[in-house]
């Protein structure tokens, strides 16, 4: 009986590295970090344009379409970071003292959560550069996106009149509000 147990046990301990050995593969999209060698001179050092913003991103896939457009998404997010961003953050420490003397302890704990929130319309942004590697089956695609300066101001402008207009019209409903109350007041 104990023979029979043992060759059971054997046999499902095989078992299990079989379907271990079958069980879903995992790809790392980050085989190796990028080398700065094969990183293109304008990924490292982005150009500098009074009339331009510039951002620079690189990202990777499996699939080479997916990897461009990863790494665009990302460098439209960084030029929408440079024309506003907004950053919330809450940080707690706490700091405490247990016991006396040499058998003192201190306990500390800090704690930071930033929140970074952006919303923009890139107008006239573009891809100026673009360069793929592949390595280890993996593409890794490196993009440079320049966006004018002057389309940035032009929207920057036309949303700081929207929200005068939206203003103005907000204040003049809330003046005609006080104008009938004050009118149904004459009137009691």
């Amino acid at each position: 009986m104990s023979y029979l147990l043992r060759k059971i046990g054997w046999s499902a301990v095989a078992c299990i590295f079989v379907l271990a050995a079958c069980g879903p593969k995992t790809t790392n999209l980050a085989p190796t970090p990028p080398s700065m060698v094969s990183a293109p001179d304008w990924f490292l050092s982005p150009p500098s344009d009074p009339n331009y913003l510039y951002s620079a991103a690189t990202m990777t896939s499996r699939d080479m379409q997916m990897a461009v457009q990863k790494a665009e998404t990302q460098a439209r997010t960084n030029l929408a970071q440079q024309m506003e961003t907004k950053v919330s953050n809450l940080t707690k420490q706490f700091q405490e003292e247990v016991g006396l003397g040499e058998d003192s302890e201190l306990l500390q704990q800090f704690t930071s959560a930033t929140k970074v929130v952006t919303q923009q319309t890139l107008s006239g942004s573009r891809t100026d550069q673009k360069e793929l590697l592949e390595e280890k089956g993996i593409y890794r695609a490196y993009v440079l996106m320049s966006l004018p300066i002057g389309t940035a101001n032009q929207q920057l402008m036309e949303k700081i009149k929207a929200n005068q207009n939206l203003y103005t019209r907000f204040r003049g409903t809330k003046a005609f509000e006080e104008l009938d109350q004050e009118i149904e007041k004459l009137k009691e």
